[in-house]
């Protein structure tokens, strides 16, 4: 594959980039190749510091978006939980959860009730 003449190759690069949706790269590629270049990076280090950091972004970004669409409310968190507030059975199956050891196990977990946005069990699996 041959590669036309170019003139402007910013402007080409960048209308590449656009064209291929890699908004991250657009925006730092210029930033990283002067990194690059003064660490003496091979161009492979360089273009994949340039692919972690498109990943990285559009890793942040979906977080983002699930966590928006899960109307999950920003101020259930488990450190503003007051277990107290728990029957004791309740309370004590919670902190098992929260030790994540069923996860080694492999066992799965069944949560009963109204799919509320707004409640616990919905926050327990936020966090």
């Amino acid at each position: 594959m041959t590669t036309p003449e170019v003139t402007d190759v910013k402007a080409a690069l960048t209308a590449g980039l656009t064209e291929l949706r890699l908004p991250t790269v657009r925006h730092c590629y210029e930033e990283t190749a002067r990194l690059a270049e003064r660490e003496t990076l091979s161009y492979e280090r360089y273009l994949l510091q340039l692919v972690a950091r498109e990943c990285e972004d559009r890793q942040r970004k979906r977080i983002e978006r699930l966590l928006h669409q899960s109307r999950i409310p920003a101020e259930k968190a488990l450190s503003n939980f007051s277990l107290k507030r728990l029957p004791p059975k309740v309370a004590l199956i919670t902190k098992t959860l929260l030790e994540g050891e069923f996860l080694d196990r492999r066992e799965n977990v069944l949560a009963f009730g109204n799919p509320d946005p707004a409640t616990f069990c919905t926050s327990l699996l936020h966090h």
